[in-house]
C-alpha cells in the first residue's frame, strides 16, 4: 500500500482535522488566549494527526503488504485466508472473515461438484461396460462368417468399440488409480494383441504389417498399453495411403531403456501441425480435409504414456511417412523366456 494512495484515500480526514484545529484556533483567537499558546496548541493537533495516520498506515500497510506478497506466490489464490494472519484493525477484521466464509462456501460447492462428477463418471462406467456386452455379441454373431460383407461389418464393430474405449480410457485417466497398475510385461506380446485386436480393419483396409518387435520386458500397464498401440494403429489405418499401405512396429533398446516405434507410409503430418497432434480435441488438417477425427485419441495416448512414466512423441513427412516412437525407460534388458 502506497503512501500516496492512503492519504488520497483519507483526505476528507485529514480535512476534518484541519479544520477542527483552526476552529480552535479561532476560538482561543477570539477569547485573546496568547499567542505562544496558540502555536503550541496547533503543533499538538498536527503531531496528533501525524502520528496517528503513520500508526494506522503502518499497521493496515504491514497486513495488505503481507497478503499481497501471499498472493502474488500463490497459485491456489483461494488458499489466501490460510496463508495470512487476522488482523487487529477493524475493516481488516472485517475482510477476513469474508474471505473466510468465501472459502467456506467455495469449498462445499466444490465438494457438491465433485460429489456429481464421481456419480457422472460412475454412471458413465457402468453405461461403457453395459454397451460393451451387445458389442461382443455382435462380433461373436459375426465370428464365423468369413464373407466380404461380414469384415466390413466387423471393422464397423471394432471401430464403435474403439470409441467407446476411448470414453472409458478418457474417464480412468482421470482417476488413475481405479485401473492402473504396473508390472512387467513382454513387449512383443502386447504389442501381437493390438494387432489382432484390429486384425479385420487392417485386412479390410489391405495394410501390410512388419512386425519387428523383440520379447523384451518393460515395466508398464498392459491394458493401458495395448489401448495407445490400439489408437496408433487406428490413426494409421484412418489416414492410410491408397496403395501399398504399411505399418511397421519395432523396438530397440537405447542407453535410455527400451523404445517402440509405430512406422506408417500414409498421409503424413504437416509440419505446422506435428507440436499439437497431442493436445485435446485437435484434429489439424488431416481432420479438416473430410476425414473423421475427434482429435482424442493421440491426447489420450501423451496422457496415459505420462501416467504410466513413458514418454511420446512423434516425428513425419507430408505425404511420406508418420512414426510414433514410446520410450519405457529402463528395463532389465534381459529377453524374457
Amino acid at each position: 500500500m502506497k503512501k500516496r494512495a492512503y492519504l488520497k484515500d483519507n483526505w476528507r480526514l485529514v480535512l476534518l482535522w484541519l479544520l477542527t484545529a483552526g476552529l480552535t484556533e479561532l476560538v482561543m483567537y477570539f477569547f485573546q488566549v496568547q499567542a505562544e499558546l496558540m502555536i503550541l496548541t496547533l503543533g499538538i493537533w498536527l503531531l496528533g494527526l501525524v502520528g496517528t495516520l503513520s500508526w494506522d498506515y503502518m499497521r493496515k500497510n504491514r497486513f495488505y503488504r503481507e497478503m499481497e506478497e501471499k498472493m502474488g506466490n500463490l497459485e491456489e489464490k483461494y488458499l489466501i485466508q490460510e496463508m495470512i494472519k487476522k488482523p487487529e484493525f477493524l475493516e481488516g477484521r472485517i475482510l477476513y472473515n469474508t474471505v473466510e466464509q468465501m472459502g467456506k462456501a467455495m469449498s462445499d460447492q466444490i465438494f457438491e461438484q465433485q460429489r456429481r462428477n464421481n456419480a457422472f463418471k460412475q454412471y458413465v462406467e457402468t453405461w461403457i461396460h453395459e454397451v460393451k456386452l451387445p458389442i461382443a455379441s455382435m462380433r461373436l454373431l459375426l465370428h464365423k462368417d468369413r464373407g466380404e460383407t461380414s469384415r466390413v461389418m466387423k471393422e464397423q464393430v471394432s471401430r464403435i468399440d474403439s470409441y467407446v474405449e476411448q470414453v472409458l480410457y478418457y474417464l480412468r485417466s482421470q482417476v488413475p488409480e481405479k485401473d492402473y497398475v504396473i508390472r512387467e510385461y513382454s513387449l512383443k506380446a502386447v504389442t501381437d494383441q493390438a494387432i489382432s485386436r484390429n486384425r479385420d480393419s487392417l485386412i479390410l483396409n489391405h495394410i501390410r504389417i512388419i512386425q519387428e518387435t523383440e520379447d523384451i520386458p518393460v515395466l508398464t500397464d498392459e491394458k493401458w498399453l495395448s489401448f495407445i498401440l490400439g489408437q496408433l494403429l487406428s490413426n494409421s489405418v484412418k489416414y492410410k495411403r491408397e496403395e501399398e499401405a504399411c505399418i511397421r512396429i519395432r523396438s530397440s533398446r537405447t542407453s535410455r531403456g527400451t523404445l517402440l516405434s509405430v512406422w506408417d507410409n500414409g498421409m503424413g503430418i504437416q509440419k505446422a501441425d506435428l507440436p499439437r497432434i497431442f493436445e485435446h480435441s485437435f484434429t489439424g488438417e488431416n481432420g479438416r480435409r473430410g476425414q473423421s477425427s475427434t482429435g482424442m485419441g493421440l491426447y489420450l495416448c501423451k496422457k496415459l504414456c505420462h501416467r504410466l512414466g513413458h514418454r511420446i512423441w512423434a516425428e513425419s513427412e507430408k505425404g511420406v511417412y508418420t512414426e510414433i516412437f514410446i520410450e519405457f525407460g529402463q528395463d532389465k534388458h534381459t529377453e524374457m523366456a
